[in-house]
């Protein structure tokens, strides 16, 4: 096993975040988050007992300064240290004020991994986290390992007294404009769009290069286009040039998807790009306007990336990046529901994974942000309510929220649930269920993760019944066969969304799941939802509800759409009401609308997981199901991420057949099962 550089867990995630967060700039100005930001520990303390069979010597490097003790003698940080035989504690003891504390040592018999225990002065004891791609004692984990390639423009054209590049796509990375007898200042638009490029006035990202006749570096921003324009106009064109690169994490699809639907290559593209642009040092939301990291975004992109690449170091980085470190002063995000997504996410990662030391590792964070949900909920009722400084979101959306809403209730409900759940797995005990259907425990005891009764599953699942029992009651409208959005309003409003959620979550009945989707997801009386981040809810609603057909419709249309409209990534927002440089504007800007954004990247999911019937049915995804549903689709193949491997599944002639890799598959179609040995093509 190979040495790494080691810091104390969290450190890293918490140090890119800082930075990242404190990037974004629009019309020339900087705009951080509106939320808290945790720096790292400037010190950390780094232990390990070994059994040195012989003496050793070996290089201990650390970004940072302070000693290592061997046996009681203290030795400096960067010098080659003598580690004699036997049993003894070896201590590091780094502080670092420009980034965080990191450790690396590599000899035949002491090596830094994640064996290691961290601490910082009395805080909390974990073992230390690392990253794969920092193994080498040159690396420094305070610059994040992006890949670089070069881009070539598609054209250049000379207009509006400047030059305007076209890179054909959708793209993020820094760019070198250079200058040959160019003495005067040189303005820098980016576009999304040739419009938003072109407008001097109103295009969100620009860069002004003083007079001189340097090169300027400029740091990574989003662009496909992008305006050089010389403060002397004309005459100063042909000594003007630009190289624009591509900055990326070099992950490698595994999935794929392709019918007769002559569309899908395309729109799979577009979502694809979308996706791989937004994987950076988290899950972004949009690599242009915001490029942060927001829980309900992140949600999505765990479950898309779990059906695209599965690529689990940049779902654990930007959970951690999100939870930042206790005490909570606020919802993560200033969003009350964003909060609730994290204890849904964790669990659905775990039962992807396995990964029990990750669960146990981030407890002591998600344990406190369920105190701080919890302590801040209406003590009467035991619902989730704004407080000051909360923001009760769910979407962008007409949702009476004149009270409880019931949206936030049944995410209330599947707190508690997953908190059930990842109890037993942060107390030791391997469980063997899911979120979304029947469960069974493993044998073996022990003792609760925490001895407080406010940690015990029977708290947990105790709250989950109370609450749910109170929904049914508050918020269930019998003869509209829906769920209210609040009746503190006596309104009575229903729109999709906590419809929605007690489909996806399972929280009411066969009878009532089909009941809702009749009157409100198919219903053109209830107003529809129109950004793609709560479409994928209710497209996922619709698939498990068996209406496969009108969500292959609606990719069709609504991404196809994106696509006769110049799209090369998937966009935040798509109304098919809209013509020309209307679909560019939002939130009141002309150029608001994100082109290239994370929550647009639905169909690789819904492909995945509901056509090629793809899903984990045990932990760590060690055995899991096939059962596709082709809806009005006559052949498809599809290759889907499974267990660290991957199953391909094809459908021609009413037959289905699945060829995975790995074993623990099952292949269900027309009311037959077969099981899928690893490597062995399985016919139904």
């Amino acid at each position: 096993m190979s040495a790494k550089w080691i810091w104390y867990s969290g450190d890293f995630e918490l140090y890119h975040s800082m930075l990242l967060h404190t990037r974004r700039k629009e019309y020339e100005h900087a705009y951080p988050v509106m939320w808290h930001l945790s720096r790292p520990e400037f010190t950390a303390c780094f232990t390990k007992s070994v059994d040195m069979p012989e003496e050793t010597r070996a290089a201990v490097l650390a970004h940072g300064n302070g000693y290592i003790t061997v046996k009681g003698r203290k030795y400096p940080l960067n010098t080659e240290v003598s580690f004699p035989a036997g049993q003894y504690d070896v201590t590091a003891e780094v502080f670092c004020l420009e980034t965080f504390p990191s450790l690396y040592i590599d000899s035949p018999s002491l090596k830094t991994d994640e064996s290691w225990i961290g601490h910082f002065n009395g805080g909390h004891r974990k073992y230390v986290g690392c990253e794969p791609a920092f193994t080498s004692p040159q690396d420094d984990p305070a610059v994040f390992p992006f890949a670089i390639k070069v881009l070539e423009p598609v054209s250049v054209e000379e207009t509006n007294g400047g030059k305007l590049y076209d890179f054909g796509v959708e793209s993020f990375g820094p760019v070198t404009v250079k200058r040959t007898a160019v003495p005067g200042r040189v303005d820098v638009y980016y576009g999304e769009s040739r419009e938003e490029a072109l407008d001097t006035e109103f295009a969100y990202l620009r860069e002004h290069l003083p007079a001189g006749e340097e090169d300027a570096h400029i740091p990574a921003k989003a662009f496909r286009y992008i305006f050089l324009k010389p403060e002397n106009s004309l005459k100063d064109l042909s000594g003007l040039s630009l190289q624009a690169c591509l900055e990326y994490l070099p992950i490698e699809d595994i999935a794929s998807f392709t019918s007769d639907d002559s569309r899908l290559p395309a729109i799979w593209e577009i979502c694809s790009r979308a996706f791989h642009l937004n994987s950076r040092e988290f899950f972004l939301d949009g690599i242009k306007r915001d490029r942060w990291v927001w829980s309900g975004d992140a949600y999505q992109s765990f479950m898309v990336n779990r059906y695209l690449y599965a690529e689990p170091q940049i779902t654990k980085r930007t959970i951690r990046a999100l939870l930042d470190r206790p005490p909570y002063y606020q919802h993560i995000n200033t969003i009350n529901d964003y909060s609730s997504y994290m204890f849904l996410a964790v669990y659905d990662y775990y039962f992807a994974t396995g990964d029990a030391a990750f669960v146990r590792d981030i407890w002591d964070q998600l344990s406190a942000l369920y105190r701080f949900i919890t302590e801040r909920l209406d003590a009467e009722t035991g619902y989730m309510v704004a407080r000051p400084g909360d923001w009760v979101f769910i979407d962008w959306a007409d949702i009476d929220k004149d009270g409880p809403l019931c949206a936030e209730q049944i995410l209330l409900y599947m707190v508690y649930r997953s908190m059930a759940l990842l109890s037993k797995v942060a107390a030791g005990n391997q469980v063997d269920f899911g979120l979304l259907g029947s469960h069974r425990e493993a044998n073996g005891s022990g003792s609760e993760a925490d001895t407080d009764p406010y940690f015990t599953r029977e708290d947990f699942e105790g709250r989950a019944g109370r609450l749910k029992e109170r929904i049914m009651k508050d918020f269930w409208d019998e003869d509209a066969k829906a769920f209210i959005d609040t009746y503190a309003s006596g309104r009575h409003h229903i729109t999709r969304h906590a419809n929605i959620f007690a489909i996806l979550y399972d929280f009411v009945d066969d009878a009532q799941k089909e009941a809702i989707t009749q009157k409100v997801l198919l219903s053109d009386s209830v107003d529809p939802i129109t950004t793609p981040y709560f479409k994928l809810f209710e497209l996922m609603a619709l698939a498990k509800m068996g209406r496969l057909e009108s969500v292959q419709d609606y990719i069709d249309s609504y991404w196809g759409g994106m696509i006769d409209n110049g799209a090369t990534s998937a966009w935040e927002e798509f109304d098919p009401r809209k013509s020309g440089a209307e679909h560019y504007a939002m939130y009141g800007e002309p150029y608001g609308c994100s082109l290239c954004h994370a929550w647009g990247s639905g169909p690789i999911l819904l492909l995945g997981q509901y056509c090629a019937g793809v899903r984990p049915t045990s932990v760590g995804t060690e055995t899991f199901e096939v059962a596709p549903k082709p809806g009005r689709y006559k052949s498809f193949r599809a290759v889907v991420p499974v267990a660290g491997g991957k199953v391909e599944v094809t459908f021609a002639d009413g037959r289905v057949t699945a060829l995975a890799d790995v074993p623990g598959g099952v292949l269900k179609w027309n009311g037959k099962e077969a099981v899928i040995p690893a490597g062995e093509a399985v016919q139904l």
